[in-house]
Formats: structure tokens, C-alpha cells, sequence
């Protein structure tokens, strides 16, 4: 019986730290830099916009943030928004600027969880009438423990 309680509590205290780990390949960056990941098996997440706001491209390696809104979507349908998403964001490099972040709170299934997530896109100028820039998702990952 001790033994049993042993493997018990351990697998219990497991299944704490199990983490599901949701890729996205696609999604969309607006002029503001707001991103939204599409998750590769449904559902997406969504980033503030105005993140890296007084970073031009070519510097800012390690702009820091605090206070964001973020929110997901799993492809289960769970949901759950975020006050408190915080991290960095490196915009070095033009074509490809990194933001690695972290939120926590409760799920629409009144689960408490960590999220951890990084995303990739790149600006392209545009040459010619209007120039700018076009933003391109490269890649995302989603964590949530």
C-alpha cells in the first residue's frame, strides 16, 4: 500500500507539470505589430498591438514589456485572456524579429495556467507609391502548463 501512495502522489505531482506544446505555421502581423498565430491544429493566439512601439528595425535587441493583453484559443475550444503578458522582443533583425513571452491566469475551463510563447515575423520594404512595409509571420509556438 506504501508503494501504491508513492507512485501516487509522483505521477500526481506529474501531471503538475505537463505542458502542451501547440506550433503555428501561419498567421498575420498588422502594421502595429499585433499577431495572431494560427495554431497547426486549430484555434490561434493573439497578440497587443503597438508591442516594439518607438523600436526602429536594426535596433532594440532585447525591448522589454510588461502589462499586455494576450489571448488564445486551443483547438479543443478552451479559451482564456490575459492582462499581465510580459517578455521581450529583439527587433535587430528586420527580417526577423523575435518576441519571447509569458503570461499567467485561469482558462475558460477554470484551469489555472502558465503560458510561455515565442513568435517570428519580418518586415519587407516596399519600394514605389505608398512604400512601407509588408509584416510576415515566420513562426510561433504556444505553451501551456
Amino acid at each position: 500500500m506504501k508503494h501504491f501512495l508513492l507512485a501516487f502522489f509522483l505521477l500526481a505531482s506529474l501531471s503538475t507539470f505537463a505542458q502542451a506544446i501547440y506550433p503555428a505555421s501561419s498567421g498575420a502581423v498588422t502594421s502595429v505589430n499585433a499577431v495572431t498565430g494560427h495554431l497547426d491544429a486549430g484555434g490561434a493566439f493573439v497578440s497587443a498591438s503597438g508591442m516594439g512601439w518607438g523600436c526602429y528595425f536594426g535596433q532594440c535587441p532585447a525591448w522589454q514589456f510588461s502589462g499586455y493583453p494576450f489571448s488564445y484559443i486551443l483547438p479543443d475550444g478552451t479559451t482564456a485572456s490575459f492582462s499581465n503578458f510580459a517578455g521581450t522582443a529583439n527587433f535587430s533583425a528586420q527580417s526577423d524579429v523575435k518576441v519571447d513571452g509569458t503570461a499567467s491566469g485561469i482558462d475558460s475551463s477554470g484551469v489555472a495556467v502558465n503560458v510561455t510563447v515565442h513568435w517570428e515575423f519580418g518586415a519587407f520594404c516596399r519600394s514605389g507609391r505608398g512604400g512601407g512595409s509588408r509584416k510576415t509571420f515566420l513562426t510561433g509556438t504556444l505553451a501551456i502548463q
